[in-house]
């Protein structure tokens, strides 16, 4: 049951510890974790440096200069993490996702292969996220943090992340047109240490509606749910508007153009069938 972690960071030494040390306090142990420092300018790299001597042959960290901060380099961060996995010869049956900021249960790792061991069709699974300062999270699809995928599906989907908006939910959707599973297990958890959006604020997640075709009732719905979310609020539930709407005028930015044409369809189908479920069941109410 092997498994490796790839960990995204950028000016992470706050957070970073708890991450790591969870990591390697697994009751099933990852094979290797990787981090990918994306030019911190904190302590992040004296740390990393540290824990790498610390853990030699457990913990790679792959350093890339300074460019800022910019929330599309995330999934080509993991993408980088992968393709150092495979040119390292380092196959294992699953991979997991984690951000710079969580902190997971000791038998979180060993409860998700568990699961996806036990049934085959699972590819993507998470245990459900929560905070300090917002509680458990609502979402019914796996984390973006906190994943676990099974490897072989992956490298059926391309063996990376496309570096778009919404690269996290195109995973989801992928696999479920493949007639797979994502499952999001509330029986293990993990804490994320800051706030959900912090960097990026949520405009993406607007962006990434359209991106991926969303329907446009779903898309509002979403949007107003999380209008009224006491972890999201009004204000940035506007930012989610307000990329929704970008991407939907165009841009230059590649960033914000659309996924192909057949996944775009499902997902639209996929919802409007969710709508009009919703719709039938109030009707006999």
């Amino acid at each position: 049951m092997s498994y490796w972690v790839a960990v995204a960071a950028r000016n992470a030494s706050e957070h970073l510890p708890r991450t790591l040390t969870s990591l390697l306090s697994q009751s099933l142990r990852p094979e290797r974790i990787i981090v990918v420092d994306d030019g911190s300018t904190d302590q992040t790299p004296d740390l990393l440096k540290t824990y790498e001597q610390q853990h030699e042959g457990t913990i790679k960290i792959l350093t890339l200069p300074d460019r800022g901060f910019d929330i599309r380099r995330v999934p080509s961060n993991i993408n980088g993490a992968w393709k150092d996995a495979e040119d390292s010869g380092l196959k294992s049956d699953f991979f997991m996702i984690s951000g710079d900021d969580c902190c997971y249960a000791p038998n979180y790792t060993e409860f998700l292969v568990s699961r996806m061991r036990a049934d085959h069709t699972i590819v993507v699974a998470s245990g459900r996220p929560s905070s300090s300062r917002e509680g458990f999270s609502r979402e019914h699809s796996p984390s973006g943090s906190g994943r676990m995928v099974d490897s072989r599906f992956w490298r059926e989907v391309g063996s990376e992340y496309p570096v778009r908006a919404g690269w996290e939910t195109w995973l989801l959707y992928a696999a479920s047109q493949k007639g797979l599973k994502v499952r999001l297990f509330d029986d293990v958890v993990f804490d994320h240490l800051q706030p959900r959006g912090t960097r990026h604020q949520f405009a993406y997640w607007g962006a990434a509606m359209q991106t991926l075709g969303y329907h446009p009732l779903y898309a509002l719905g979403r949007i107003a749910k999380n209008a009224v979310s006491p972890t999201i609020a009004p204000r940035r539930a506007v930012n989610m508007i307000r990329g929704y709407l970008e991407a939907r005028l165009g841009s230059n930015d590649s960033f914000l153009s659309p996924f192909n044409s057949s996944l775009r369809s499902f997902v639209y189908q996929q919802q409007a069938y969710r709508i009009a479920s919703i719709v039938e069941s109030v009707g006999r109410r």
